[in-house]
């Protein structure tokens, strides 16, 4: 990875190229008994002579969103009886247009090609996912990441900005005189945000504030007080309240951001080698193309007979 994945979060990523999309062919009975299935896969509808299994009812599932992949949708589920009902109801349609030829039109074949080759292709990613991003793939990004990412103390301070060095040099005064640091800072601080906080700033680290500011203060110990301090706001007396290590991100808090990242660095990596290795020719001046033979446009397909 070229960039730190701390920097790019948090990130909303849509991956629609792997969106689930329409059967690749129509389900018509040949097609179906022809595909193979697995071992104790069983039958939990039958459709004008078809037969649809449970295994179609997981797919369906899954595609929805309503079960994970690879888990099963039970029976027993409320939703179950609506994703079989979606599959007879596709079943039927699918069959009725198949008994009115539809499946022989020329611009059904065309689209029935394009969603084969979606199809496939999501295949193909989903695949190359499986293999490159997972909980081993996952957890070295976030430890890599974390190393490189490692942002030392972080310091919790709090100050008082005034506007003239005068002003600043009389407070000191007071301060060694015993005053309070938060009463002077509520009385006199022109940063109204951290003001009304007697002039406390909460943690930060080093990069997170005016460098002119942070330095001095990283550069002290607890306790100690600092001042006065020049930056592009005014003049500033601060003191070190407390050091401690930046905490990091947890694993899970970063799990969900860096697998989307992974995913869509892993896609485009897969797309970039394809393309690398492909001829590929954008055609700029688009003449049209002339229609084909009739004999050549259409491939007859057998009929089918009752046996079937």
């Amino acid at each position: 990875m070229k960039t730190a994945i701390f920097a790019l979060f948090p990130m909303v990523l849509t991956l629609g190229f792997v969106a689930a999309c329409a059967p690749a062919e129509t389900e018509t009975r040949p097609a179906l008994e022809s595909v193979a299935r697995a071992g104790g896969d069983i039958v939990v509808a039958r459709v004008n002579g078809t037969e649809i299994f449970a295994s179609d009812v997981d797919l369906a599932a899954q595609e929805q969103g309503l079960v994970d992949e690879g888990i099963s949708l039970p029976k027993a589920d409320e939703r179950y009886q609506g994703v079989l009902d979606e599959l007879i109801d596709q079943r039927l349609l699918a069959l009725d247009a198949e008994s009115q030829g539809l499946n022989a039109d020329r611009e059904t074949k065309i689209r029935l090609a394009a969603a084969r080759e979606r199809i496939l292709g999501n295949i193909r990613v989903e695949r190359h996912l499986r293999d490159t991003v997972n909980e081993t793939s996952i957890r070295r990004m976030y430890e890599e990441q974390a190393k490189l990412a490692a942002r030392g103390d972080e310091v919790r301070a709090r100050h008082i900005l005034v506007e003239e060095k005068a002003k600043a040099d009389e407070l000191i005064q007071k301060l060694e005189a015993g005053e309070d640091f938060a009463a002077l800072a509520i009385a006199n601080s022109i940063d109204e945000g951290s003001a009304e906080r007697g002039g406390d700033l909460g943690y930060f680290t080093q990069d997170m504030l005016n460098g002119r500011f942070t330095q001095p203060i990283f550069n002290a110990g607890k306790g100690e007080r600092i001042g006065p301090i020049k930056s592009e706001f005014g003049w500033h007396i601060a003191e070190v309240l407390d050091r401690r290590p930046a905490p990091q991100p947890s694993f899970e808090t970063l799990r969900p951001k860096i697998a989307n990242f992974m995913t869509f660095d892993a896609i485009q990596d897969l797309l970039k080698d394809l393309r690398d290795g492909a001829e590929v020719e954008i055609i700029e001046d688009i003449a049209a193309s002339p229609e084909p033979e009739p004999d050549d446009a259409e491939t007859a397909e057998p009929e089918m007979t009752d046996d079937e």
